[in-house]
């Protein structure tokens, strides 16, 4: 169960204690809906706040607002504070000389950052989740990288907090599914425009069709034992 693998993991890595103050970025697509959900769960358990950030990119028009409007209503129905940022990434991007995606990176942990000093916060909860860490070990493999790029994404980082690490995209679809929670499609998603896309849409199902099905597992197990390597060599 979904539910009882993400509590092991928060425990494991104490990444939720009592009185915490968590910012959670929520875009209204499934991987952070589910997030903002199973946290409002956990809180059940553990006495802790919760903050949600939306970040607007100004790409995508009348469907970026529906995101919004979505995303403000969960919260309203939730009772969970709800903040969010108008931003224009594209020009940002242009100024800085960086990609979208990069830019639009940077502005959303600015906000989340923002945010979290505004509400005096001590932790920031991100959506990244098995399949995610296991195409940024591709990407590294693949561009170049040490010890610390193969072992990926790690469930605790400063202040920033994974508790979806532990679990599959599949997982987090079947969840919503099964408690019936609904969420927004964001359609570049689909496309080849970014690198992790290509790897998301053509590389990662090649891999769990015709080499092993259990391959974002496998793949996950071993970014958690190089990350212990690394931190036992530093």
């Amino acid at each position: 169960m979904m539910m009882e693998k993400v509590r092991r993991y928060v425990k494991e890595w104490h990444m939720l204690e009592k009185e915490d103050r968590v910012i959670v970025g929520v875009s209204g697509g499934a991987d952070s809906v589910c997030l903002l959900f199973v946290l409002s769960k956990l809180q059940e358990e553990i006495p802790f706040e919760l903050i949600v950030v939306h970040v607007n990119h100004g790409l995508r028009g009348e469907e970026a607002d529906r995101d919004e409007a979505y995303v403000k209503e969960l919260c309203e129905k939730l009772e969970i504070p709800f903040v969010s940022y108008l931003k224009n990434v594209e020009l940002i991007a242009k100024n800085r000389k960086q990609s979208t995606e990069e830019a639009g990176r940077e502005v959303r942990r600015a906000c989340f950052a923002e945010t979290m000093k505004c509400y005096g916060g001590n932790k920031i909860a991100l959506a990244h989740h098995m399949n995610d860490n296991a195409e940024t070990l591709l990407m590294n493999l693949a561009r170049g990288t040490g010890l610390r790029g193969l072992g990926g994404m790690k469930p605790v980082q400063g202040v920033y907090i994974r508790p979806f690490l532990c679990v599959t995209r599949e997982e987090i679809e079947a969840y919503l599914e099964k408690e019936g929670i609904s969420f927004c499609e964001d359609v570049t998603n689909g496309t080849d425009m970014y690198t992790r896309n290509r790897i998301r849409n053509h590389v990662i199902p090649y891999l769990q069709q015709e080499v092993n099905s259990s391959a974002m597992q496998h793949m996950g197990e071993t970014m958690e034992q190089l990350r212990v390597v690394e931190e036992y060599l530093d």
